[in-house]
């Protein structure tokens, strides 16, 4: 940042410095074109002198016209004086810089004044061009300061772009004369590392899904040959078996979110139908009330599946931890939101650990056995497709006494019925 505030003064220092001289030079050798009018008086008054001097005052045809005065009427500066009796043509300027030619006759008594006269005016070009001729030519030098700056500015926002989408081929050439070069230089580098990360992170993924599974499905099939002998303890153990396929495929899944943005496609999805069909699939094998109140019509853009897959996972983590009753409310809200709330009557969620709950990983012991199942992973999906949709979700108290999931994504419109 030093670097780069000390680069923009110094160039406009030297700029208004450049620009300055050149309008001056321009304004006296090409500007300026007109005769002197000061000049042109001071000479007109010399011939008049002359003449004046040549056939006396007494002769002149339009004396009266003169404004002729004794020398020591006036309080002359000393050197107004010695410039007087020396032949030469004194001007005097007053407040409103009119100005006045005086000089000495033959006799050495007689002044003759000339004037007031006020001086030309500057012509509007004369005395605003030149201003904004030079305004605009220090604005022209800016744009080829900030040029190469705006050049690496848009690779660093090419550079995020793709990153966000998961596009790796990264590829940029910072300028050498922008200031943040230096900057550029180190953010590709740190881009060019994340997206090693990210492919590293892609390749275990795939590994993962393989090398894990095979072993497991070797397991499974050697105890299926020894479940004759101890029946007891190889159902067991091949219970364990099955839990970690549920786990691997339950990380799986959400490692494959960190790639799935960019694959995500968004349209416009009817809500209501949604949610409405997520209800009749949980009813069709659910032992609990399920009760509903569901606005029609209402309109998002998203993703179809990845919203689907949210309602499925709230609606298994109410099946799995609600004791008797479900309660689900789907409602369109004027600030062009839509809110979808799932309720149930189980133990709740204490208020201290409710933001816990959307990390990965993360299960609450004290109020969710490990019996129900799970591995801490289905609430941290919901939120990364949420954060997707431009969405959010959070906990609050059930009116039934358990939790309360409440999300917020933004609606497009409400179809009329």
């Amino acid at each position: 940042m030093v670097r780069l505030l000390a680069s923009l003064y110094f160039f406009i220092f030297v700029s208004i410095i450049v620009i300055n001289q050149s309008s001056e030079y321009i304004w006296r050798n090409w500007g300026n074109q007109a005769p002197n009018e000061l000049s042109y008086a001071t000479q007109v008054a010399v011939n008049l002198r002359d003449v004046l001097n040549s056939v006396g005052v007494e002769h002149y045809d339009q004396k009266e016209t003169l404004n002729i005065i004794n020398i020591n009427d006036v309080a002359w500066f000393p050197e107004q004086r010695i410039a007087l009796e020396n032949d030469e043509v004194v001007i005097s300027f007053d407040s409103n810089d009119n100005y006045q030619l005086s000089m000495l006759l033959s006799d050495d008594e007689s002044i003759i004044q000339l004037g007031p006269f006020a001086p030309s005016r500057a012509s509007f070009f004369t005395k605003y061009g030149f201003r904004l001729i030079s305004f605009s030519v220090l604005g022209l030098l800016l744009i080829l300061w900030l040029r190469p700056l705006w050049r690496d500015l848009e690779q660093l926002k090419v550079i995020t772009e793709r990153l966000a989408t998961g596009k790796l081929d990264i590829a940029t050439k910072p300028s050498r004369f922008s200031a943040i070069s230096a900057l550029t230089q180190h953010i590709q580098k740190l881009a060019l590392q994340t997206a090693s990360l990210m492919q590293n992170q892609k390749q275990l993924v795939n590994a993962v899904s393989h090398e894990l599974r095979t072993p497991l499905a070797r397991l499974k099939f050697a105890l299926a040959m020894l479940a004759p002998k101890d029946p007891q303890q190889v159902h067991a153990m091949n219970q364990d078996v099955v839990e970690m396929e549920l786990l691997i495929d339950e990380m799986l899944s959400y490692a494959r979110l960190e790639f799935s943005e960019r694959e995500m496609t968004k349209e416009h999805v009817n809500l209501s139908e949604l949610v409405q069909e997520q209800i009749d699939k949980s009813a069709a094998t659910s032992r609990k009330q399920i009760t509903q109140a569901v606005e029609p019509n209402i309109i998002v853009n998203g993703n179809e599946h990845y919203l689907a897959r949210v309602l499925q996972n709230l609606l298994q983590n109410a099946e799995k931890y609600g004791d008797k009753q479900i309660f689900i409310e789907l409602r369109a809200l004027h600030q062009g939101e839509v809110i979808l709330s799932i309720c149930d009557d189980g133990p709740g969620i204490p208020i201290d650990k409710r933001n816990n709950v959307f990390s990965p990983f993360t299960r609450l012991d004290t109020s969710r056995s490990k019996e129900t199942g799970g591995f801490g992973l289905g609430l941290a999906i919901v939120a990364k497709i949420l954060g997707w949709h431009s969405g959010k979700c959070w906990i609050e108290d059930s009116q039934f006494g358990g939790a309360a999931f409440t999300v917020t994504l933004p609606t497009i419109q409400k179809l009329k019925t």
